[in-house]
């Protein structure tokens, strides 16, 4: 669903995508078995197959190199691919937290309100805002994360592994 912005202030990025190491490390990888596949004999045919992990990881990290997730007044907006979408308002937050969905990726785990069984809900949270992002991280992006769901009186959970 696409929403109109709060009334407020301009939306406050709370982290967004950084594409360039989701391209420089698979090239970096494809290099090292490039060069091992040309010292080993007859092993040049065992490249097609990283070859194309590199390939689909570029293609994938160029395609979502804009991701990021803000946040106004209102709620969380995802931007993903030129679009920003409403996610969540505040007032339908319980809690939530950074968390790393997959291998390079960053994501804001929430919990939504709700019964004991909805799915997501209170016991199940929901992945929001998932970007490129191959470190952890920083502490100024976590405690500013952090202070923001303060402000909106949302709970930060305990990060999840």
């Amino acid at each position: 669903m696409v929403e109109e912005r709060g009334s407020g202030a301009e939306p406050v990025v709370l982290f967004a995508s950084r594409w360039w190491p989701a391209v420089l490390v698979p090239l970096g990888l494809l290099a090292l078995a490039a060069a091992l596949a040309f010292t080993l004999p007859r092993s040049i045919g065992s490249l097609i197959t990283p070859l194309g992990m590199t390939a689909a990881s570029v293609v994938t990290a160029w395609r979502h190199r804009d991701g990021a997730l803000l946040a106004d007044d209102t709620g969380l907006l995802v931007r993903n691919r030129g679009t920003v979408t409403r996610s969540y308002r505040w007032s339908e937050i319980r809690e939530a937290t950074l968390t790393r969905p997959g291998f390079g990726r960053l994501a804001l785990a929430v919990f939504p309100d709700g019964g004991p069984w909805d799915v997501p809900g209170p016991n199940n949270a929901t992945m929001v805002g998932r970007v490129w992002q191959w470190r952890r991280p920083d502490p100024e992006t976590r405690e500013r994360v952090e202070a923001v769901l303060r402000t909106h009186g949302v709970r930060v959970a305990d990060p999840l592994t």
